[in-house]
């Protein structure tokens, strides 16, 4: 069943090279997800995303009309996620900030780390699971 993954309102680098990183990794581990915005990239982002000749993810609003489950990224309070977040299973967080706000009904996997951002996080998540980054891959998620 088909997941998206996705950082907070008005993303940054991080939030949006997060989810193409993790979904990337959720692909090659025979999960199907795609990688999707709750906001428009700002000018970083678009100079990152043209620079490796990479497109920016689809924006979307909601998820329950698509999804029934999800996977956050780089945020884990309900008022920085999509608008129906009470309406979906999250089945995944990764993230680097504060825990705050944060309730789900049933156990889902959870990886906080205090580093500097979380695609740091999502490599190490790559090298557990010896999955190879791609080049293109590897730039994006340096820039974040």
């Amino acid at each position: 069943m088909k997941e998206l993954v996705f950082g907070h309102k008005n993303p940054d680098t991080d939030a949006i090279v997060a989810a193409k990183a993790y979904a990337f990794l959720q692909n090659a581990l025979g999960n199907e997800v795609e990688a999707v915005a709750l906001g428009t990239p700002n000018e970083e982002t678009k100079f990152v995303l043209e620079h490796f000749e990479e497109p920016a993810p689809r924006v979307i609003e909601k998820a329950a009309p698509e999804v029934e489950a999800v996977m956050l990224v780089d945020h884990n309070e309900e008022q920085q996620s999509v608008a129906d977040i009470a309406d979906v299973t999250v089945t995944h967080v990764v993230d680097h900030h504060r825990i705050a706000n944060f309730a789900t009904a049933a156990p889902l996997y959870y990886h906080a780390e205090p580093v500097g951002c979380t695609s740091t996080i999502i490599y190490g998540e790559f090298v557990q699971n010896n999955v190879e980054i791609p080049d293109k891959l590897a730039g994006l998620m340096l820039s974040a």
